[in-house]
């Protein structure tokens, strides 16, 4: 049975395993570059999820997905949002942005800001659908400097804040 489940230190091993398959299957999609992040310790990974709110996608105790939470100006900024593609439109995607969206809840943050390719289709469509809207704001990603990304911000539902 699918599952999505918050990431702690202790899981550095899982969330470097789901991280460095993202990156190889999507080496473009991300702020950041597989050969960096092959070279990061044990530290270093187990120092995301003490910085961040990190959500893996499991099927059968196995992550096939992952996203997180990271502090922002903004709000809490989703980043490296990814599922294995033979986990692709099931729902896992929906169950992981929930996910980060609940945690800016918590955590009594107005919005979720998430940065997407200019020209990636199929992703403007997803954040569309769960009601995330152009801001305005576009830059380079930082990783790959000819590919622009342009922001996109979900109000957080909750109380009045």
């Amino acid at each position: 049975m699918p599952e999505v489940t918050r990431l702690t230190p202790q899981d550095w091993s899982a969330l470097r395993a789901v991280r460095l398959a993202a990156l190889v299957d999507s080496p473009h999609a991300f702020a950041s570059t597989l050969a960096r992040e092959t070279a990061f310790t044990e530290a270093d990974w187990r120092s995301w999820p003490s910085r961040h709110a990190v959500f893996a996608a499991l099927v059968d105790g196995t992550p096939v997905g992952l996203a997180a939470g990271a502090p922002d100006p903004a709000g809490l900024e989703l980043v490296s949002l990814w599922l294995a593609p033979g986990h692709r439109g099931g729902g896992l995607a929906d169950g992981l942005v929930a996910a980060v969206v609940g945690r800016a809840g918590e955590l009594g943050v107005d919005t979720v800001t998430a940065w997407v390719w200019e020209h990636n289709a199929r992703a403007h469509r997803f954040y569309d659908r769960l009601g995330f809207a152009p801001t305005g704001r576009g830059e380079p990603n930082p990783a790959h400097r000819d590919q622009l990304e342009v922001e996109l911000a979900l109000p957080v539902p909750g109380p009045a804040r």
